[in-house]
């Protein structure tokens, strides 16, 4: 292997050469300081497997623990004790390594309130007169309370807990720190969608609908930036822009790796964009190196996942997995231009789209990166997260009856108000939800009939949208509901129906992804938080080909739909990173 700065840090040397001696002077000056103070980890670490100089990002972080879990104890706590406080007195005196001050600054302990402050300094003395050595904690991606409460509750520990938890968070500060001298794709990610998004119908919002004019110059741009990345792109019949990127020989099965590049109305820069792009970087990466692997890489930019332009949706995805409704080729937009029309304008073919199906003996899984869409990720102050599935929905339309009379003189015992009923009902349903994990419920709209101020209402429709990860979850919740709003209607003397006016079923990420994506964010430094996607993708269409697993990235006050959709290029950089690590890993 010949690393360069994509996968190992180092210079690039032949294969299996070892240092010279200033080759092994620049590896100490460049890694010296990841062990906060301790040149000698590096040192040891070079010592004992000169090949390490020139090795990826896990395999020199796993030399250099190994030298400090090699030390012995006197040289371990020294390596702790090398460590600064937290907020402590060399921050206030600006005497932090470059690496210390940055990471505390970006935890926000440079702006403590004074109580924060005073309280990390009774706690700093408290935990280093019982330990020995100061309070080590990695801090990227924590609040300030986030610190304060894990102070709160390791200073209970035993010296000997807290001695191995202490070396544990020296090691992964160490990664951090590593990475973040390797190569920041994110960067040009980011530069990437910014470029993409200027791509609309609109001058001054982002709309790029489905086979339109603007959703082709994307396709087009798409293109461009696949073959920079070294590899083979087309559009299929349906009009799913598709790039391969070639295993160790010709015709591999492929590892596919996708979202959408239609939008919304008015939309955000993330939603779908990100995914694709995404895809595009990591097997840039590989590209850069010359890596090819057992099995080949494809990226697909579907076209029709927002369904904004014409009454269908998912028929990239739905005509990949095999499974397109030709009835769908009859729709029309607004303008009374048809599906068929404007697919073949655009470059796909109608008559053809069968073509665009894939075997499912080529294609090993489907992997989709999204924004979240929600406020999880960030609540939890967490750059990514593992999709374990993507919940089922049913819709429901529900009518209350009652008798609409005077409000001045039908006295309060002897009223059938349908409003007052339907509000009963609809507390009942988040009562409901609120009660079982992963179960979502929202009743979006209401009406009261007749409407009049002075009138009390005889009528009433709302709506409920239910939503989790398990269909049966779902179904059963539903019946309870349905339940409760029969026994509130006898007591009220109301009449009511339930109508079901939509029903999806739930798709679950294959368990084997899931790992896969989960230890690729654990090697990446970060916990792997796993949770449930209440919106739909194209991975709900794709599961019918193959195994699907998707990653989430943090977006800003889970918004989406929406231009205040926002996401940091640490972030980018970071699901760029998963991604190609568990492309490297993957096992089929």
């Amino acid at each position: 292997m010949s690393p360069d700065s994509s996968k190992g840090l180092a210079t690039v040397v032949p294969t299996g050469a070892a240092p010279d001696d200033k080759a092994a002077t620049d590896f100490v000056a460049r890694f010296g300081g990841v062990f906060e103070h301790s040149p000698w980890v590096a040192e040891t670490a070079l010592a004992a497997h000169s090949a390490i100089a020139f090795a990826d990002i896990p395999t020199l972080h796993g030399g250099m623990c190994a030298a400090v879990r090699a030390a012995g104890r006197d040289r371990q706590l020294a390596l702790l004790r090398a460590h600064p406080d937290l907020a402590g007195k060399l921050a206030v005196a600006g005497g932090l390594t470059a690496d210390s001050a940055s990471e505390q600054a970006g935890a926000g302990l440079d702006r403590c309130t004074p109580e924060e402050f005073a309280r990390l300094q009774v706690l700093n003395d408290s935990y280093t007169e019982k330990f020995g050595f100061p309070f080590i904690i990695a801090v990227r991606g924590l609040t300030r309370a986030d610190i304060l409460d894990a102070f709160e509750h390791r200073i209970h520990n035993t010296p000997e807990q807290e001695f191995e938890t202490a070396l544990a968070q020296v090691e992964r500060i160490a990664l951090l720190r590593l990475q973040q001298m390797g190569p920041a794709p994110g960067r040009t990610l980011m530069d990437r969608l910014d470029a993409f998004a200027a791509i609309s119908a609109e001058p001054d919002a982002l709309t790029r609908l489905f086979l339109t004019p603007e959703h082709r110059a994307a396709a087009d741009r798409l293109m461009a930036w696949m073959a920079e990345a070294g590899m083979a792109a087309r559009i299929d019949a349906a009009g799913n822009v598709v790039g391969r990127y070639e295993g160790t020989r010709p015709g591999l099965p492929a590892l596919l790796i996708g979202s959408h590049i239609d939008t919304v109305r008015n939309a955000g820069k993330y939603d779908g964009n990100l995914g694709v792009l995404a895809g595009v970087a990591a097997v840039a990466e590989l590209h850069r190196r010359g890596e090819r692997l057992p099995f080949a890489v494809e990226v697909v930019g579907f076209g029709d996942e927002e369904g904004v332009r014409f009454p269908v949706t998912l028929t990239g995805s739905r005509a990949l997995a095999g499974r397109f409704d030709p009835a769908a080729l009859d729709a029309v937009d607004a303008d009374g231009i048809g599906y068929a029309d404007a697919l073949r304008a655009f470059g796909g073919d109608p008559d053809a789209i069968a073509s665009a199906a894939r075997d499912p003996a080529d294609i090993l899984a489907y992997v989709e990166a999204h924004i979240e869409q929600g406020p999880v990720l960030e609540a939890e102050s967490l750059g990514v997260g593992v999709v374990t599935g993507i919940n089922g929905a049913s819709r429901y339309r529900v009518k209350v009856g009652g008798t609409a009379g005077h409000a001045g003189t039908v006295p309060m015992s002897l009223r059938r108000d349908a409003l007052a009923g339907a509000a009963e009902m609809i507390l009942s349903v988040e009562r409901r939800a609120q009660a079982i994990p992963d179960l979502v419920a929202t009743v979006g709209r209401i009406e009261a009939k007749p409407g009049a101020v002075n009138v009390i209402p005889g009528g009433t429709v709302f709506t409920i949208d239910i939503r989790s990860p398990d269909d049966t979850v779902r179904l059963s919740a539903m019946e309870a509901i349905a339940d409760d709003f029969a026994a509130i209607a006898a007591r009220r003397a109301l009449a009511f129906s339930i109508e079901k006016t939509h029903d999806a079923p739930a798709t679950a990420c294959a368990p084997a992804l899931i790992d896969q994506l989960s230890a690729a964010v654990e090697r990446c430094g970060l916990p792997p938080r796993r949770l449930p996607s209440g919106a739909g993708h194209d991975a709900m269409a794709v599961a019918s080909l193959c195994p699907v697993g998707m990653l989430f990235t943090r977006c800003r006050g889970g918004i989406s739909h929406n231009p205040a959709e926002s996401i940091t290029v640490e972030d980018a950089d970071l699901t760029v990173r998963v991604i190609l690590d568990f492309i490297r890993h993957l096992r089929r």
